[in-house]
């Protein structure tokens, strides 16, 4: 159909019947109102399905047919009457109504809007959600030039969009078509192809910590293309946070177990069955020498402590050392034997005597405590031999040292704490901070 002919076949319609004054815009929206309310009586008390056969019938077929004309020839008429293409328009609509809502199977490959890009080219950031879980924030500082965001999540994981919402129209959601191993890596790796082949000067930063991207990304490189993998310190948060809730004492300890055992073992020994020299302790001899070698200051009390034990002690030696034929002594004769006595209880005597020296637990000399630091020197060493083991890969901008550093002291660090271990750092001479806000690593890199 010739949509010019038939306005100009209308045009002339009306004019042979001098309708020209009433075929202003407003009188013809509203006849288009009318017509289409008339073409409506033909569906109003059908149900869907029964409106979907409404056609079978010719007749009906037939009035269905007339009130579409009546509907499409005041449309016409409205177009020519406002200057309106309706070719240009009807195309230009439906490109519109394309990008608004795009197919499933095309809402991912959509294009982005143009924004100001770098002269080497579009910085494309491939995201693997089901690996690393980054903010936006976090990734405007892994990646401060990304110019556009393509996020790589399992359908399990909802409301991706609204984490990463400050992207706009620079971010498209990739949900995998089917779980399973490697699945997302393989849509990655197809979506990266097809950015390439419709960009070539495209730049790309693989957000992830899947090594298995390697052999992908050092093919594109072998091709020319400028690719890159960065990765997140997933434990730092960990880390972190185990310090925060321990004190400084079992950090120490963690470092020097052997300090932590010796300090564990009970202070006061076992009293040895047998007195010897190196079961007392020369502290303890030295305070108490008179309990254990004077016995003349206190024989009264050797002797009824001695007594009784001498009485059950007596009978075996005494068995021994009396010939057979000889009289045994009258009981109340051995409490006076001294002599005998006394040998006899000096045993119990020696035998006591590291009991009473080793009772007192401050003569006995202690262990000396673990080693202690301070929670801010384990999390600099902590920050430091993450810097070290990034290598290469350490952020050269101070605001992107800044991000890495949050992300080592931990994702709910404030702007103040990550300001106080940089100058820890710097002071240590870990990193040094140029004037142009360029950063070198002087310990890490000699």
């Amino acid at each position: 159909m010739d949509i010019q002919a038939l306005q100009a076949r209308l045009r002339d319609f009306a004019a042979e019947r001098r309708w020209q004054p009433l075929h202003t815009p407003k009188n013809l929206a509203m006849a288009l109102m009318v017509e289409a309310a008339k073409l409506l009586e033909h569906f109003q008390w059908l149900t869907p399905e029964a409106s979907m056969r409404a056609a079978d019938d010719p007749g009906r077929r037939q009035q269905i047919g007339d009130a579409i004309a009546d509907v499409l020839l005041p449309l016409l008429q409205l177009a020519d009457h406002t200057l309106v293409d309706i070719d240009a328009a009807v195309k230009a609509r439906l490109l519109a109504k394309a990008r608004k809502h795009p197919a499933p199977s095309q809402r991912a490959a959509a294009d982005p809007a143009p924004t100001a890009v770098p002269a080497a080219g579009a910085l494309h950031v491939l995201l693997d959600f089901e690996n690393v879980q980054p903010d936006d924030e976090q990734v405007r500082i892994l990646a401060p030039q990304v110019a556009r965001l393509w996020v790589f999540h399992g359908p399990h994981q909802k409301q991706v969009a609204d984490r990463f919402a400050s992207f706009g129209a620079q971010l498209t959601t990739v949900p995998i078509s089917k779980t399973g191993k490697n699945a997302l890596d393989f849509h990655l790796s197809f979506y990266m192809g097809y950015i390439a082949a419709r960009n070539p000067d495209a730049r790309f930063v693989v957000l992830a910590n899947d090594k298995g991207y390697e052999p992908m990304l050092e093919h594109a490189r072998v091709l020319g293309f400028d690719v890159q993998a960065i990765g997140m310190a997933r434990t730092a948060k960990t880390r972190t946070s185990r310090i925060s809730k321990t004190d400084a004492t079992p950090a120490a300890a963690r470092k020097a177990p052997v300090a932590k055992k010796a300090a564990a073992r009970p202070v006061v020994p076992k009293p040895a069955l047998k007195p010897t020299t190196a079961a007392v302790p020369k502290v303890a001899a030295k305070t108490t020498p008179k309990t254990t070698t004077t016995p003349k200051t206190t024989p009264r009390v050797t002797a009824k402590t001695v007594s009784k034990p001498a009485s059950k002690a007596t009978p075996k030696p005494a068995a021994k050392s009396t010939p057979k034929g000889t009289p045994k002594a009258p009981p109340k004769v051995v409490p006076r034997q001294a002599g005998p006595a006394a040998k006899v209880a000096a045993p119990a005597v020696k035998r006591a005597a590291p009991r009473k020296a080793a009772a007192p637990a401050a003569t006995l000399p202690k262990a000396p405590p673990p080693a202690t630091h301070k929670p801010d020197d384990v999390l600099l060493a902590r920050i430091a031999e993450g810097l070290r083991k990034l290598g290469a890969k350490r952020p050269t901008r101070l605001a992107r040292l800044r991000g890495v550093l949050k992300s080592f002291i931990g994702a709910h660090a404030s702007d103040d704490a990550v300001t106080r271990q940089l100058g820890r750092l710097i002071a240590a001479s870990v990193v040094d901070v140029g004037p142009g806000g360029d950063v070198a690593y002087p310990r890490l890199d000699g």
